[in-house]
């Protein structure tokens, strides 16, 4: 009867042993199929290159004995229940970078004109910067959507350049109606005092 000798994982030879033990440690996952191992006086090799443990033999006695079926629960697997991740879309192009500006212009305008003006220091400041930040929106975001169309698709960003100009534009359409109902109340005003003078 062949008997052999493994070298172990931490390098040490082991053995001999019958074949049958070599079967057991297979089935034990003790000694893997790329393990060393050879014939008593043979040349080194690994177990899966030996025909006799490259599949072990099935036996009788090796078979587990037959278990009645019983239903059951299938066992919980969080995989199952987690969400459905859908893939990141590609990247669009970049973003004109007047555009994001204009952007914030037109929604910086409209916050610093109608949040902040009751503030009273920094009420008199926003409302002074928010005679600018309109013509500066508009400016930036119709240079901005100009350059995007000009881009072929290398530029992105319409969508900002155009918010950028309904912002600043509402807010320049506010200050115009505003200026032009002072102006109607003075001069309304000065007829009435002049029609009710002596």
């Amino acid at each position: 009867m062949t008997e052999y000798e493994i070298i172990g994982g931490d390098g040490k030879e082991y053995g001999p042993y019958p074949a049958e033990k070599i079967r057991g440690l297979l089935r034990e996952n003790r000694l893997k199929p790329y393990s060393k191992i050879r014939p008593t006086q043979g040349d080194w090799t690994t177990v899966e290159a030996l025909p006799e443990f490259a599949q072990p033999p099935v036996t009788e006695s090796a078979q587990p004995p037959a278990q009645p079926t019983v239903a059951t629960a299938a066992p919980y697997n969080p995989q199952t229940h987690m969400a459905r991740v859908s893939p990141v879309p590609p990247a669009g192009p970049p973003n004109n970078p007047l555009a994001v500006t204009g952007m914030v212009l037109g929604i910086s305008t409209i916050v610093l004109g109608c949040c902040c003006g009751r503030i009273p220091v920094l009420g008199f400041v926003a409302t002074l910067v928010s005679f600018v930040t309109p013509i500066a929106g508009i400016i930036c975001s119709c240079i901005a959507r100009k350059q995007i169309r000009e881009s072929n698709g290398t530029q992105g960003g319409d969508g900002m350049a155009m918010t950028g100009l309904i912002c600043s534009g509402v807010y320049l359409l506010m200050i115009a109606a505003i200026i032009l109902l002072v102006v109607l109340g003075i001069a309304s005003a000065a007829a009435l005092g002049g029609l009710s003078g002596p």
